[in-house]
């Protein structure tokens, strides 16, 4: 019905044990912009947003809090990947980028590997995204790996893995359940990368 949500309806991909890529062009994104492919756990939300539309994420956006999968939040001049329990505002992340007087971004690579003109990802071009799910016997998420290239640099990778982060088994059962995939591209002044 057009104006009706039901969760029920949201696609879950159960990405555990599996690999996803993609293709992203950040070359009009500057600072203060971020574009963002990320999972969470809208599916199995039950409860109406403050937005309407059962939205839910681990900053409690719209009123409701679930897992969080950050597989790309950046710009032509950073990159975050990080990983949210249903509570973990923070939560654990890699990449590039950002900072200010009271926080400095994490620093896996370098301006001179990823940004505009770099040797490696050079972003003024589109460039692939790989991320793969892990799992060990027991079906339990063992990291998250995400992989940057690009096809006129065969020889150059950025690799980002988050193996160690206590919300790993709501990560594994999330990813399990299957999570649903949202794109979303938002600007702020304030923002620090």
């Amino acid at each position: 019905t057009a104006g009706v949500y039901n969760h029920t309806q949201y696609l879950a991909f159960n990405l555990l044990g599996k690999k996803m890529k993609y293709t992203t062009d950040m070359s009009g994104l500057g600072c203060g912009c971020n574009a963002a492919f990320y999972l969470t756990s809208m599916y199995q939300n039950s409860h109406v947003s403050e937005c309407s539309d059962y939205y839910c994420d681990a900053n409690n956006v719209c009123g409701q809090s679930c897992a969080e999968i950050d597989i790309q939040e950046g710009n032509k001049f950073s990159w975050h990947t990080t990983l949210h329990a249903k509570t973990d505002h923070g939560g654990v992340g890699k990449g590039y980028g950002g900072g200010g007087a009271n926080w400095n971004g994490p620093r896996d690579w370098s301006s001179a590997t990823y940004g505009p003109g770099a040797s490696c990802i050079d972003t003024m071009v589109p460039f692939q995204v790989e991320v793969a799910f892990p799992a060990d016997a027991s079906c339990q998420l063992t990291a998250m790996e995400v992989t940057l290239s690009q096809a006129a640099r065969s020889d150059c990778q950025l690799k980002v893995a988050i193996d160690k982060y206590d919300g790993m088994p709501e990560m594994s059962a999330a990813l399990s359940a299957g999570m649903t995939p949202i794109a979303s591209y938002w600007a702020s002044a304030d923002m620090l990368w």
